[in-house]
């Protein structure tokens, strides 16, 4: 029989308990809440408590119960975190979906996940993005988080009911259900537990305690994405105040920065590249930020080593941490700015003790799979066990990458195992060379085109049109490959998380669908 507790870390409790620990620690938004716009952008973590406490109490009005799957679909904003928070609060089980999901790719998840209702807003539906009709002949209901839309009942306009008290939990249930970034396939549906939740958050308690990290923390990341909830655990944990970006653009991050001057700095990969420029910036927003957090995806070191130098601390840090949705965490990278200077980007860091760890399928020699161990694991792809219990090997969990383990048992990291090109030691790898050495792209990915060629497609950061004189000085000493294709960055297919989907980006590649921008020859 499973050890039910009463778990601090349940989406729905942690807020509460923050908030009676200190309801004064500010939160700052660059977008207000859509559940409860009068607030503004600026709040406090007691407002959130109540504005959690409130929308759970107009849920269970609503009819939402225990146990129920909710999908929420709704525009991007802050308050997909708050209404996730709610509905665990009642006990029921968010299926958080990407705002930037398609329609058609939204339907066909929320299918698989069979919901009791479907939370959206009227934005969503007015443009098309959801068919109201179509979600209920599944058996689900329409609710409205916010807006008006025919006769759907919008929540926030319900008396919030009161609703149970706190008490114990099953900790190994399904508390959450979020889903892959589906750069391969179509996403997966992952369900976390709060077992496995409260494991990421440790982890990375680990580390903000013993560095006594408190500073302003400013996160714009995905809020369907589990990375939210452990990071909103150790802040909230720290006592630590929050600025949750929705936008990603230069110039509203620029304004939120120079106001609320983070001490930490959390986004996704290429965002951080997308604000390379912000290390420049006259304003100097990122002059306040001592340390840099980033999962996701690996990173480029120019832009670890641009994102250092804009700090005005002494001894600024930059956190890498390697893992997936459904292993959370696995391995830790801390760059310095001399350590950025010369690192090898492939290295991934090393295991946490106690928490997770690492093996390779082939042992140390030569190219193998990397398999890894986390007390943090999901459960299982909701509808496709199957798929999920192949990729389980006891303990051990395949990441779907290769790489090796160092003298030092460093984990590198050289590609994700579709993306590999056979004779390349990585492709990745040459991509780091290549970011750094030409400072004026935003992006480079190399494809493997149909005559067994390697087929570059580059993006700059202003579009302007890249010196194919410059382009050949660069790849001098690399691997034989065809001319560069440029394009925009708008006009790579890209998932929820901005990573760039090189499968798909191959397939527009062998078909010759991507729209180009011609390089500009060399000068005379």
């Amino acid at each position: 029989m499973p050890k039910f507790e009463h778990h601090r870390y349940q989406l729905g409790y942690m807020i509460q308990e923050a908030a009676q620990r200190d309801p004064t620690v500010p939160i700052v938004l660059d977008k207000p809440l859509g559940i409860n716009p009068r607030l503004g952008k600026s709040l406090l973590v007691g407002d959130l408590a109540e504005i959690v406490e409130t929308f759970a109490g107009q849920l269970y009005r609503a009819g939402v119960r225990p146990g129920d799957r909710v999908a929420v679909y709704k525009t991007n904003n802050a308050d997909i975190m708050a209404i996730a928070c709610a509905l665990s609060r009642v006990r029921a089980v968010p299926v958080l979906l990407s705002p930037l999901l398609p329609a058609d790719a939204a339907a066909r998840l929320i299918s698989r996940a069979g919901p009791r209702y479907v939370l959206t807003d009227s934005k969503k539906i007015e443009a098309g993005e959801l068919d109201s009709e179509l979600i209920e002949e599944s058996g689900a209901s329409v609710l409205l988080t916010s807006g008006s839309y025919g006769d759907l009942t919008t929540v926030t306009d319900l008396e919030s009911a009161p609703i149970p008290e706190f008490g114990p939990i099953d900790p190994t249930a399904p508390c959450v259900i979020t889903h892959t970034s589906g750069t391969t396939r179509e996403p997966k549906l992952v369900e976390q537990n709060t077992q496995g939740l409260g494991t990421h958050i440790t982890l990375q308690l680990r580390i903000a305690n013993a560095l006594r990290v408190r500073e302003r923390w400013a996160l714009c990341v995905s809020f369907v994405h589990i990375r939210t909830y452990s990071a909103l655990g150790v802040g909230l944990s720290r006592r630590m105040p929050f600025a949750f970006l929705v936008d990603h653009d230069v110039d509203t991050v620029r304004d939120v920065f120079t106001r609320f001057r983070p001490g930490l700095v959390e986004t996704h990969p290429n965002t951080f590249i997308r604000w390379e420029s912000l290390a420049d910036d006259p304003a100097r927003p990122l002059s306040s930020a001592r340390y840099y957090i980033n999962t996701f995806d690996a990173i480029h070191p120019r832009t670890v080593r641009v994102l250092l130098a804009a700090s005005d601390h002494r001894f600024p840090l930059y956190f890498q941490a390697y893992g997936q949705t459904e292993s959370g965490p696995v391995t830790v990278r801390i760059y310095t700015r001399r350590g950025a200077e010369r690192a090898n980007g492939r290295c991934v860091g090393y295991p946490i003790p106690g928490l997770t760890g690492v093996r390779l399928r082939n042992g140390r020699k030569g190219l193998s799979p990397i398999e890894i161990r986390s007390r943090g694991r999901a459960i299982t792809y909701l509808g496709e066990e199957n798929l999920f219990a192949s990729q389980v090997d006891g303990v051990w969990w395949d990441m779907g990458d290769v790489g090796y383990r160092g003298r030092w048992g460093c984990v590198h990291l050289l590609d994700r195992a579709i993306d590999h090109i056979e004779g390349l030691n990585s492709v990745l790898e040459i991509e780091d060379k290549l970011m750094s050495r030409l400072p004026e792209l935003r992006e480079i990915i190399l494809v493997p085109k149909g005559d067994h060629t390697i087929q570059p497609i580059i993006c700059t950061k202003t579009d302007s049109p890249l010196d194919s004189a410059v382009w050949q000085q660069a790849v001098q000493d690399l691997p034989p490959m065809a001319e560069p294709v440029q394009c925009t960055w708008e006009d790579l297919p890209q998932t929820a998380t901005s990573k760039v989907k090189r499968v798909e980006l191959q397939k527009i590649v062998q078909q010759d669908a991507l729209p180009t921008l011609g390089m500009r020859p060399p000068a005379n």
